[in-house]
């Protein structure tokens, strides 16, 4: 694609959506929030697939459910936490840092 062809296009549709929010400002209103949401959407999928990538497999499949949690379930996700800390020293000491903070309020 040419970068005319692409530069000419963005302004038509920036023309567009002035024309639209100045004749119809409702329905202008509709359509950004309805690509926002799209947008949430997105984005929220696309971080839950890296997140089950980067911590997904055994940890994955062995968390706790949410009914019928018992202590010793609990203790479980517990240690999968700690563990969790223990893998990153950045995420540790910013841990310490919230739970010193915390002590101190």
């Amino acid at each position: 694609m040419k970068w005319s062809v692409f530069l000419l296009g963005g302004l038509a549709g920036a023309a567009t959506a002035a024309y639209v929010a100045k004749k119809r400002p409702g329905m202008f209103a509709w359509a950004t929030s309805a690509a926002g949401q799209a947008m949430t959407g997105v984005s929220r999928k696309a971080m839950g697939a890296v997140v089950s990538r980067k911590f997904g497999g055994e940890m994955a499949h062995s968390s706790p459910k949410h009914s019928g949690v018992s202590a010793r379930d609990s203790a479980g996700a517990w240690g999968q936490i700690e563990m969790m800390l223990n893998n990153d020293p950045g995420v540790k000491e910013q841990v310490d840092e919230i739970k010193a903070d915390a002590k101190t309020h």
